[in-house]
């Protein structure tokens, strides 16, 4: 049988760092957005004040609905540029970001992040500028890229001295240290997380204080059990005065590791349940799988194996970004499975987490550290580090070879079983490429006969029938002048002249929503506002450049969208509709949001509209994303852009 080996790295929790960066305000806050939204109708507000006000209202969704607070940022931001106001400009694009962050949608973190830079260098003030060099430094640090990352934070350092914050300067101090703590330089990481534990006694600054506190008890955890349960149980204390429910929830998990390290199991599920129930509260995804696989870590020790797995599993499915929730997974699946005879499946995760290693490993990631460490030593003349760049390889190296081994001895038994598997996976993987490929190619096929039809019969109905029917029209008051009517004839007649009045109308409407003329020659904003704008309860949102796409492309788009607003309003009942299009040079993205009853994917199957959505988002090679619940249902997608479109 296995031995039990302790999982190191997943001491140092990769979410630490928020504790350096979010507001205090923010976490455990009253709800008061509706108070907000009030104040924010009123007509006598100043600029400045409604601008204050947006971006308040992105803080204060940050906890439950930041998908919300990204809305209230976007209609700021529109505000600002008209006002040329780039402190606000670039507070709320950064805001924006992290919004984007909180959902782990890193791309339009770094997107809108990189977009709040211009105007902050613009500004004779620092802060803007600041806080924007350490929000880029939390993104890259949450995709494990830790050189991007500790090269922003330095900038960040270096603008707050400027500045004169020291505030600031203790936040940025200790994320530098969890950069060292994920490093395993406990020396580094001491040095700066020490620098910011005294800021924070001088500022009188519990918030700050409690982060220290947990950054330096995983420092302990190598070195002193008792010092390190110390400063976590402190940690919890300061967090539960404060009512901050995420910094709670992280507290308690780093207080069951160190039970897990000194072998107290019991104590350990105790802390461990206790955090999982209030990052439940929180509803961070990250935060939730750290707190699920800490309590898997807790089962294996109880050996109590198939809750072990189920929780690793859970931590996997909840958050899949961050290296070291991964590896912790990995490693909780091998040493399961094997202790539950399952040997096949802990061979394919034995492979995963090879090869995960191997991309942790790679020279050129640790050189670009060193580089920006020594960049920064030359700077500053305060970072000393030429002598600790061996011993960074060293550990790393040391932990990879371990591993190594370890992955050798388990997999030599599995060897030739496998190339006949990865052989069979290969075909099947290649019929089922080109399955898809004959899929894709029938559905295109099919939406171009599609769009040809509309075209024609659009046209047809416009110019034939809709000629006959004017034709008609300008005959009947000629025929009314010539011939002797009684009065009830009068009015039948006249009745007649308003039901063919309105029969022209609705031919015409038929028409242009088959193939709107507007669609085809301008594009997608002018139509799709013109659609909505007979909508009373449809609000448009249009962003970005407005470069025409494919005719094929503009016409996708226009369908499903048309469809979503029909289904919000026929099946969902919706009161309130938000229809939002993003283009950017490279992408494009839409969102359908409504206020309406909302379904359970569960227990109702997609309809036939949905499913032509469907389709004809995967013919263009999109993704399709669906939120519903009692509150509404929220529908977002996102398409591609080669040169051709």
């Amino acid at each position: 049988m296995m031995k039990a080996t302790t999982y190191k790295s997943v001491k140092i929790l990769p979410y630490l760092f928020l504790l350096f960066s979010i507001p205090s305000f923010v976490i455990g806050q009253e709800s008061t957005i509706d108070s907000l939204i009030r104040e924010l109708e009123s007509e006598k507000l100043s600029v400045e004040k409604r601008l204050e006000i947006y971006d308040e209202l992105i803080y204060q969704h940050w906890e439950h609905d930041a998908q919300s607070g990204i809305f209230f940022g976007q209609e700021g931001i529109v505000l600002a540029k008209k006002q040329n106001n780039k402190k606000w400009l670039s507070t709320l694009y950064s805001h924006i970001a992290m919004s984007h962050y909180y959902l782990t949608q890193y791309d339009s973190a770094h997107y809108y992040q990189d977009l709040a830079f211009p105007p902050a260098e613009d500004l004779d003030f620092l802060m803007p500028l600041a806080n924007a060099h350490m929000n880029k430094g939390n993104i890259f640090k949450m995709q494990n890229l830790l050189p991007q990352a500790l090269s922003s934070y330095f900038n960040a350092l270096k603008t707050f001295e400027k500045a004169e914050s020291e505030k600031g300067k203790g936040m940025v101090l200790g994320n530098i240290g969890h950069v060292y703590l994920l490093l395993r330089n406990y020396e580094q990481a001491e040095k700066y997380l020490k620098k910011s534990e005294l800021i924070a006694i001088e500022l009188n600054d519990e918030e700050d204080l409690g982060s220290v506190s947990i950054a330096l008890t995983n420092i302990y955890m190598e070195t002193d059990l008792n010092k390190a349960i110390d400063y976590a149980s402190k940690a919890v204390n300061i967090y539960q005065n404060l009512g901050n429910k995420y910094a709670e929830a992280v507290a308690l998990s780093i207080l069951g590791a160190c039970y897990i390290e000194k072998k107290d199991y019991k104590q350990a599920e105790i802390y461990t349940e206790r955090g999982l129930m209030v990052a439940k509260e929180v509803g961070y995804p990250n935060l939730l799988a750290q707190l699920y696989i800490k309590l898997s870590n807790v089962r294996f020790y109880q050996k109590r194996y198939t809750e072990s797995e189920r929780l690793a599993e859970e931590s996997r499915k909840t958050d899949t970004t961050s290296m070291d929730i991964k590896h912790n997974v990995l490693f909780n699946h091998i040493r399961n499975n094997m202790y539950l005879g399952n040997l096949k499946k802990a061979e394919d995760y034995i492979d995963q987490y090879y090869e995960s290693l191997q991309q942790y490993a790679l020279e050129e990631y640790q050189n670009s550290l060193s580089e920006l460490e020594v960049k920064y030593e030359t700077d500053k003349k305060e970072l000393k580090i030429n002598a600790l760049e061996e011993q960074h390889r060293l550990y790393i190296w040391l932990s990879i070879a371990g591993g190594a081994i370890l992955l050798i001895i388990l997999a030599f038994a599995f060897v030739r079983y496998r190339l006949v598997v990865s052989k069979r996976k290969l075909a099947e993987e290649e019929a089922l490429r080109l399955e898809q490929e004959k899929q894709l190619v029938a559905v295109q096929a099919t939406l171009d006969g599609e769009s040809a039809e509309r075209t024609r019969l659009a046209k047809d109905l416009h110019d034939g029938l809709g000629g006959m029917l004017s034709a008609v029209k300008m005959n009947l008051p000629q025929v009314k002048g010539d011939a002797v009517l009684e009065t009830v004839d009068v009015s039948r007649f006249q009745t007649a002249l308003g039901m063919l009045d309105d029969s022209i109308q609705e031919l015409r409407r038929v028409a242009h929503h088959m193939m709107p003329e507007s669609l085809l020659s301008y594009g997608l904003k002018i139509s799709l506002a013109d659609f909505c704008a007979a909508i009373p309860t449809a609000d448009f949102h249009y962003f970005g450049n407005e470069a025409r796409l494919s005719g094929k492309m503009e016409i996708m788009i226009y369908r499903c969208i048309h469809e979503l607003v029909n289904n919000a309003l026929k099946h969902a009942e919706a009161t309130q509709i938000n229809v939002q299009l993003v283009q950017e040079s490279d992408r494009i993205s839409f969102t359908v949001q409504d206020n309406g009853k909302g379904f359970d994917w569960q227990t109702v199957s997609e309809g036939m509209g949905l499913r032509n959505i469907r389709q004809r988002i995967d013919a263009f090679q999109g993704k399709l994303d669906i939120y519903s619940s009692a509150e509404g249902t929220e529908v977002h997608v996102e398409l591609e852009l080669r040169e051709n479109e």
